[in-house]
């Protein structure tokens, strides 16, 4: 049975060749963040918000750095959604205010819960590639450069008499 990704359970080297599994701990260390920071506010520890916000709002950066914009349309959707969770922490850490952290938290959660559901089916389309091509477990990455490269074998092929 596979194991749930959490920040705890996820070493270095599990990374390596799953980037996929970098944009999840991202989104579980910005909850975890966003928690800490609410909890902060109401006990009045204003610093130590403060913080935890600036920690959020670098996270919400470095995924903004992550996003592939080949993907199109999804992609410019999914940068501004992460420029408003930014401002959304900036006012939230400026007024202190739970309501807008509860926001952005929600937010952050339903994106959590897609990107892990995408991952599962992900990672099931390509067992299932896998096993039926009795060839090694492929990253997406790899998968599109090797279907690529098919396409253009494919087309030189067509060309050639």
């Amino acid at each position: 049975m596979e194991r749930m990704v959490t920040l705890e359970n996820v070493e270095i080297s599990d990374l390596h060749g799953h980037p996929e599994l970098i944009t999840s701990l991202l989104y579980k260390r910005l909850l975890q963040k966003l928690e800490e920071a609410i909890a902060c506010i109401s006990e009045k520890k204003y610093a130590q918000a403060n913080a935890a916000l600036q920690l959020c709002n670098d996270i919400v950066t470095r995924l903004g750095f992550g996003i592939k914009y080949e993907a199109g349309v999804l992609a410019d959707r999914l940068e501004m959604l992460y420029q408003y969770v930014f401002e959304l922490i900036i006012q939230g850490n400026l007024r202190k205010d739970i309501k807008l952290l509860q926001e952005t938290k929600e937010i952050i959660c339903q994106l959590d819960e897609a990107w892990t559901i995408a991952m599962e089916k992900e990672k099931g389309k390509t067992q299932v590639m896998a096993h039926l091509a009795g060839k090694p477990r492929l990253n997406p990455y790899e998968r599109r450069e090797i279907e690529q490269e098919t396409w253009n074998h494919a087309e030189k092929k067509q060309f050639d008499f």
